[in-house]
């Protein structure tokens, strides 16, 4: 059972978090925002606080989509919240304060470092994105919003489109079937190949090291082209601070450190890959707690 005063709400606190202190703090001064992706459950968010927490580390599980008080839909879903909770743990007396985040989540870990130089001071973006993308809705299937994932201090973030009205549900299944994995790889890709100038994270603006984790055998969305294009931006603008792309054989979309039900729905994990998909998983979860004890 939490204590109250390490578990907060929107209409308390401002955001919706569970704080998990190690019985023996490794990484003094330091910790760790983790959140999920499009899956939204916090759940999994708690899951990856668990098993930072057992090896030393303090950890935030954060939520941002789905709980109470917060947005139901991955549209405008205001960065703020994540301020928030930033800010609140440096009140608390920790120095440095970084970002993990999966897929929809390393999209918002991103983001959300360029937005917050200072009081972010490292990123780790798993399966991530390079741009911005437009919103969605999951409460009765899959259907488009019409703007921006994401708000900052009430301004739309600038994104780009996928350059349909409704989502292609027939496309991506169909797509999914011939592939027997479930992909949208095909919807992204033009996204990261030529994305809208404005809608690029500005992610030479994060004051702190940056982890990019991939595996080329994620075929949900391009992320290991969006690692390679966000390795290029952070060389061209002459990024001071260290930063890695961790790029896999094996893995899929849900590259976490614990056997999630939906990895199934990926080959990266499945059959013959299993035991190199967990093997890869696990390798990128020890050099993420090497990250976090070099920044």
């Amino acid at each position: 059972m939490a204590k109250a005063e390490n578990v907060f709400r929107v209409n308390t606190d401002g955001f919706h978090g569970e704080l998990f202190l190690p019985v023996e703090d490794k990484y003094q001064g330091k910790v760790l925002i983790c959140f999920s992706g499009s899956d939204c459950k916090f759940e999994l968010s708690r899951m990856l606080a668990k098993a930072f927490q057992s090896y030393g580390l303090t950890t935030l599980a954060f939520a941002y989509v789905m709980e109470e008080g917060l947005p139901k839909q991955f549209s405008r879903v205001p960065i703020d919240y994540l301020e928030t909770a930033v800010k609140r743990l440096h009140d608390m007396g920790y120095e440095k304060v970084g970002l993990w985040g999966i897929s929809k989540g390393a999209e918002l870990a991103l983001a959300a470092g360029s937005f917050l130089p200072e009081l972010v001071n490292a990123v780790v973006a798993v399966a991530p994105m390079n741009t911005v993308c437009q919103g969605f809705s999951m409460e009765k299937g899959i259907s488009l919003a019409s703007g921006s994932s994401w708000n900052f201090h009430g301004k739309e973030v600038p994104y780009a489109t996928f350059g349909f009205k409704k989502f292609p549900f027939g496309h991506v299944l169909w797509n999914s079937l011939r592939a027997r994995e479930l992909t949208m790889y095909d919807l992204y890709l033009p996204l990261v190949q030529n994305p809208i100038p404005a809608a690029v994270i500005q992610v030479e603006r994060i004051t702190g090291p940056i982890l990019l984790i991939s595996s080329k055998m994620d075929t949900m969305w391009p992320s290991e082209l969006a690692a390679e294009q966000i390795m290029k931006r952070l060389q061209q603008h002459s990024f001071p601070y260290c930063y890695r792309h961790l790029n896999y054989d094996y893995g899929g979309h849900l590259f976490v450190p614990m056997e999630l039900h939906m990895t199934k729905f990926f080959k990266g994990d499945r059959w013959k890959n299993k035991e190199p998909g967990r093997n890869a998983r696990m390798d990128s979860f020890m050099k993420t707690l090497e990250f976090v004890s070099a920044w």
